[in-house]
């Protein structure tokens, strides 16, 4: 049901969305990684490749929303960490690999008054949250007894938020770079499932990351917005 809905509200603002002349569309391109119950902590462990797309609407200087897209490939072992899991629980996992495809509606807060394509190398930093949804694609897991292989996908909602920096680099072409977390509402990336015992929330679902910059191209007619564009 909550996958029914969420399909449902992208269908209901993706039309309204491409009808805004004030709108960009791009591409991220990055790394990402995994942190939770095998890695709690530790940054940047064992980036791999991501990529994804984003539609963005601006508000005005200060507030934009925008639909993007991910694919992340997360991966985990406990034989990197010091203190694992728990070598004496023999069925625990040791080692994953997953594929993740990951869609969210947030809103961007710049810090600067921006707009995309009017002034040349008009730049601000940003915050951006909102709330997303993910689908395990494929994972493997490997166990101290055996191997095995995640066939159905884990659907979950999760809740992405990050910083970012953007500057407008001609008429139609904006860039920048992207730091975001998605705080994923399942315990299953890592296929650990609270191995210590603790019950809490905060510990009760894994994280995973992405470090990104984009590019954004503006399709609409340029002098329709700006007649006197800055060079």
């Amino acid at each position: 049901m909550t996958k029914l809905w969420f399909i449902i509200f992208l269908i209901a603002f993706m039309p309204s969305a491409f009808s805004q002349r004030d709108a960009n569309v791009g591409v991220f391109a990055g790394t990402s990684y995994y942190m939770g119950d095998i890695n709690p902590n530790r940054h940047f462990y064992r980036p791999r490749p991501s990529l994804g797309m984003i539609y963005r609407i601006n508000l005005n200087k200060h507030y934009s929303i925008r639909a993007n897209g991910y694919y992340a490939y997360l991966s985990g072992s406990d034989i990197d960490f010091a203190e694992r899991i728990n070598p004496d629980r023999y069925f625990e996992p040791v080692e994953f690999n997953t594929s993740v495809l990951d869609g969210a509606l947030q809103i961007e807060f710049n810090f600067l008054p921006f707009m995309p394509n009017i002034n040349k190398w008009d730049w601000t930093t940003y915050v951006t949250g909102g709330i997303g949804y993910s689908v395990v694609i494929s994972s493997s897991v490997r166990t101290n007894l055996d191997a095995g292989y995640l066939r159905n996908p884990i659907p979950h909602l999760n809740f992405p938020f990050g910083v970012g920096f953007k500057v407008n680099l001609s008429r139609r072409v904006s860039a920048g770079c992207e730091w975001s977390f998605r705080r994923a509402f399942s315990d299953r990336i890592d296929f650990l499932q609270n191995p210590s015992g603790d019950v809490s929330i905060i510990h009760n679902n894994d994280w995973y990351s992405f470090a990104c910059v984009f590019i954004t191209y503006k399709f609409f007619k340029f002098a329709e917005d700006c007649p006197a564009y800055s060079e």
